[in-house]
């Protein structure tokens, strides 16, 4: 008889196992899933015990088409990027352009064979052997023996969430065991929400959630988070509204929140909703720092959350408090990048992804020498960001720097340019090193002027920034790229391609220099003709209401001192994107923009050559 679905779990370690007695799979950031097959139809199941059949319609589908009559398959269910990271984010969201997929790793029964008690191997290779022809949204999940340190280093390397240490001969049994074991490349667990605070700024709907995790049968206060992936305003006003359904007059935290002043600006809540939030570590008072919410949890029971105790080595007390208090300690000391000193190295940049000042200064390091034709000689107006970035608040809370004033380190040069009421002091970037002390100041993103500093007001390049509405897909975009690079090419103009760090593209014209408002005059007039030509892709309104489902042909990027986003450069928003020089080649529908980030750039660029290597050659004048 076909068993119910009861779930082996993982134990949180702090390394992986050593040996050749395990193997290492990759651990997927996404929800828990038993698959009953009998007689043509198919049931999926929770580890909690609830009926999500109906959820995922496709995996039901795909699971029907398997060559078997009776089984139970363990696996999860995740949203695959294009980038083939998996993403819960986008599993909540149900995203456009993100793939259900139902990674499987495990098989407990087979056509009237239960197979709990055979070894994980046996158990794995005829789960294998049922996937030779799998349909596309059933996956195996296939492993590694041994060198568990490794596949953990290449798993961070690669942006996931971590992986899951099984023994090769253990049999499968219910419940939290050792024979399982799961590392994390950051800390990453569910909180209980207790309360909010109001927003402040220009946020809406919540200004932080108040967390904490049960022990013993208590909600013991664990942080705030005011951050978080997918923190969009809509998103927090919804959250809001079911925050609202939950009010009540008394904390659930017990013992209280000890901070006063929190205390009188909270809102508490029932403990009914719980987050899954990443983080960089644990305080010695039982706190979280520089939290970064991922989603909402729908599968899990507030009452079963408790804080995930790593179990392995550890330093006796004494030496584990020397250890956190001299990490404190640290951003006053040692770090350095290509000869510079970085200041507050562990402090955290990008909340979702856990990267720190210091990573920060290593992308730019490996990046500088590609992207200092981009930025050479030209004037930069920076994206400061002096903590972590908010992806629900303009610009993620950072600030923007046009001026110098007396501000940046010696290695980039400043530059006085003659402006309508005032002469401006800026900063330039001419050589590596001038890259990564950007880096050192805490600078995200850079965007630079279509001019050289000697010639300001000579422009060499013309952007087109298309920049889509909020219903325009993906596929329209890309069919808009196309158009313009015909109808400039019907100009007699050559043109590239980079990807924003958005949903938008930037098309380039290099040019002799030429006036800037001759510069501006003639885009316009490109951007006129675009959108009366095609009004239902362009546009050349600049109010967003109206344009939902319009692409922006945007040609004030070349307006005297303004500027675009530099090539290479990061973008302060969640996944850490980066705008990125393409080959048309490249552009296609199943592109996605956001698998050019800080983690995926570095390796790329060993691998392929500069797709604009025409372009600094190319000398070419507009018309008119």
């Amino acid at each position: 008889m076909l068993p119910s679905y009861k779930a082996q779990l993982a134990t949180l370690m702090r390394r992986p196992p050593e040996g050749d007695d395990w193997l290492h799979e990759q651990k997927f950031d996404g929800y828990r899933i038993g698959a009953r097959i009998a007689g043509g139809a198919v049931e999926l199941w929770s580890r909690r015990g609830q009926d999500w059949t109906n959820e995922f319609p496709t995996i039901v589908a795909a699971l029907k088409r398997l060559p078997v009559d009776e089984a139970l398959i363990d696996g999860e269910v995740a949203a695959v990027l294009p980038s083939g990271v998996t993403s819960f984010q986008a599993l909540q969201n149900r995203r456009a352009g993100a793939n259900l997929v139902y990674f499987v790793f495990d098989l407990l029964f087979l056509d009237g064979e239960d197979l709990h008690d055979h070894t994980l191997e046996q158990r794995k290779g005829l789960l294998s052997g049922l996937l030779k022809r799998p349909p596309a949204a059933v996956r195996y999940s296939d492993h590694v023996i041994g060198s568990g340190a490794e596949f953990l280093a290449t798993a961070c390397g690669a942006g996931l969430e971590g992986i899951v240490s099984k023994l090769r001969a253990g049999p499968y049994r219910a419940g939290r065991n050792d024979s399982w074991q799961k590392t994390k490349c950051l800390h990453r667990q569910e909180f209980v929400i207790g309360g909010f605070t109001d927003p402040e700024g220009s946020r809406t709907g919540v200004g932080s959630l108040l967390i904490g995790h049960y022990d013993s049968g208590r909600l013991a206060w664990a942080g705030k988070v005011g951050t978080g992936a997918g923190w969009t305003g809509g998103f927090l006003r919804d959250l809001r509204k079911r925050l609202e359904r939950l009010e009540v007059t008394q904390s659930p935290f017990a013992p209280p929140v000890s901070d006063s002043a929190l205390r009188r600006l909270a809102h508490w809540v029932r403990p009914e909703l719980v987050a899954e939030i990443a983080f960089a570590e644990w305080t010695d008072d039982g706190r979280i720092r520089h939290p970064s919410m991922q989603g909402l949890r729908e599968d899990k029971v507030p009452k079963e959350v408790v804080r995930e105790r790593p179990v392995g080595t550890r330093p006796p007390p004494a030496v584990a408090v020397a250890s956190a208090t001299s990490k404190r300690a640290a951003p006053t000391g040692a770090a350095e990048v290509a000869g510079l000193r970085i200041s507050h190295p562990d402090r955290i940049i990008y909340g979702d992804l856990g990267v720190t000042k210091l990573q920060l200064a290593r992308y730019y390091d490996a990046v500088a020498d590609v992207m200092l034709p981009h930025v050479k000689s030209r004037p930069l107006t920076l994206l400061h960001c002096s903590r972590a970035i908010d992806p629900a608040v303009e610009k993620g809370g950072c600030v923007m720097l046009r001026h110098a004033k007396a501000w940046g380190p010696s290695v980039l040069r400043r530059v006085h340019i003659k402006e309508l009421r005032k002469t401006g002091e800026y900063l330039v970037a001419d050589t590596h090193e001038s890259v990564v002390a950007l880096a050192q100041m805490g600078v995200v993103e850079l965007h630079t002027w279509n001019s050289n500093a000697e010639t300001p007001y000579q422009h060499d390049r013309m952007v087109f920034d298309l920049d889509p509405g909020p219903a325009v897909a993906w596929r329209e975009v890309v069919a808009a790229a196309r158009v313009v690079r015909a109808a400039l090419s019907d100009l007699g103009l050559r043109a590239w391609l980079k990807t924003t760090g958005g949903k938008g593209l930037h098309i380039v014209v290099p040019i002799i220099p030429t006036d800037a408002a001759r510069c501006l005059e003639f885009s316009r007039r490109v951007a006129s003709t675009l959108a009366e030509r095609e009004p239902r892709l362009f546009t050349v309104a600049m109010a967003k209401a109206g344009r939902e489902r319009l692409i922006l042909v945007d040609v004030f990027r070349n307006n005297r001192t303004n500027t675009s986003v530099a090539s290479y450069s990061l973008r302060a928003r969640p996944g850490a994107p980066v705008s990125m020089p393409l080959r048309w080649e490249q552009l296609k529908v199943t592109l996605d923009p956001a698998a050019f980030n800080i983690r995926s750039v570095p390796a790329r660029l060993r691998r392929q050559a500069d797709p604009w290597r025409q372009y600094w050659s190319t000398r070419q004048q507009f018309p008119g």
